[in-house]
């Protein structure tokens, strides 16, 4: 197909112009967040699939790691999405997968949902998320649907091996995406289990330790290489030794900070996904969804000091502004980088977090193309490629 697409871009090319099909990196994605709202029909898939793969998009991943709700029925756990998801028309098959993964031949500190099935693998479950007159660093989540794994409970264990093999066998990829992002000290603090560990000298971090050395190895002894999200090395409450994150078998996914955090996962000697919420999460600048806020009553003006709607404002988005197709084309997700740490970035990956998505906004933008040619290093190239986008899509429809 890639080669009959190679022709049907060149065939309009007027005499004289070069074009070139070679690749600057061989991970170019798009991940939808399958497990923060309501799923994506298979059909919906499909069609992105399709139209990814018409644009040099190599990976379509699907985020899923049952925060509010289980959403993938797994052969060996079939109680998770039983009893985890909104109800049984809401959650992919195994044969679901098996479709979508043939059209084109994530357990992590989100796992509320998993308490419907087994609670006692699963901390702060049912609660709510942030308990009133508690401040940020008080949460039991980043947001509503709470639950972490215990590290402590053997039972965990099981589960999670049952469950990374029964999706390994679903799909041929070499990666396995072990997640980690966003762990809440609260959730654990909040276990009796957690609470005894550390009245005797233990660390939360040497909580998620336990978990990612019992974890991990699950996952290598079925020749994958381990993704995990950049918290796991980078956080600054919880987070591993290196030593528990073997070099040649894991990749970390960037989505803080920037070309900065890409700077410290590289630099460190670890190969790199690039999702910088700054430039490639596609549900920025949507306004909030949880709770109700005030501050959008405002009818002339924002507090003084305090932008919010008008100029200098998020308008609740925690990663507004909304990030435009020239922000997404012209991320250089090697910048800054020396020539030897830019070979350890695999490539990007843009991310369609769903609390507020569906197939309406599925559509992925310029991704494809920014990361096969290697970033942009034309000043006001954006600039000139909009006639080529124009064109480009009225080709494809």
């Amino acid at each position: 197909m890639r080669g009959l697409e190679n022709v049907f871009r060149s065939w309009l090319l007027a005499t004289g112009i070069y074009y070139g099909t070679a690749l600057g990196f061989p991970h170019r994605g798009l991940v939808f967040g399958i497990h923060r709202g309501i799923n994506y029909g298979v059909k919906d898939l499909m069609r992105t699939i399709e139209a990814h793969d018409a644009n040099k998009a190599q990976c379509v991943s699907l985020a899923y790691n049952g925060l509010a709700f289980v959403s993938f029925g797994v052969a060996s756990e079939p109680e998770l999405a039983r009893k985890g998801s909104y109800g049984a028309g809401m959650q992919y098959t195994p044969s679901d997968v098996k479709s979508i993964v043939e059209f084109w031949d994530g357990a992590r500190g989100h796992t509320g949902s998993w308490a419907e099935a087994y609670p006692e693998i699963v901390t702060c479950a049912n609660m709510f998320w942030m308990p009133p007159g508690s401040s940020w660093a008080d949460r039991l989540a980043a947001e509503p649907g709470t639950g972490q794994l215990n590290p402590l409970s053997p039972k965990t264990y099981q589960v999670v091996q049952n469950v990374i093999r029964d999706l390994v066998s679903l799909f041929p990829d070499t990666f396995y995406h072990a997640g980690h992002d966003e762990i809440v000290p609260g959730c654990w603090k909040a276990d009796p289990t957690v609470q005894d560990f550390l009245s005797k000298g233990g660390t939360l971090s040497q909580l998620l330790e336990i978990f990612v050395n019992a974890t991990n190895p699950i996952i290598t002894s079925l020749n994958r290489t381990s993704v995990y999200w950049e918290d796991v090395l980078l956080d600054a409450t919880i987070k591993v030794d290196p030593t528990s994150l073997p070099k040649a078998s894991t990749i970390l996914q960037t989505w803080n900070n920037g070309p900065n955090n890409t700077k410290l996962i590289v630099a460190a000697g670890y190969r790199t996904i690039v999702s910088s919420s700054d430039f490639y999460y596609l549900d920025c600048g949507h306004g909030d969804f949880v709770g109700n806020d005030s501050r959008y009553d405002r009818q002339i003006g924002d507090e003084p000091g305090q932008p919010f709607n008008y100029q200098g404002g998020s308008g609740g988005s925690w990663c507004g502004p909304y990030k435009t197709w020239q922000r997404v084309y012209d991320y250089d997700i090697t910048y800054g980088l020396s020539e030897k740490e830019a070979e350890l970035v695999v490539g990007g990956e843009v991310a369609l977090w769903s609390e507020q998505a569906d197939p309406a906004v599925m559509d992925g933008r310029d991704l494809a193309e920014g990361v096969g040619d290697g970033g942009d290093d034309v000043v006001g190239g954006t600039g000139m490629r909009v006639g080529r986008r124009g064109m480009r899509r009225r080709r494809i429809g």
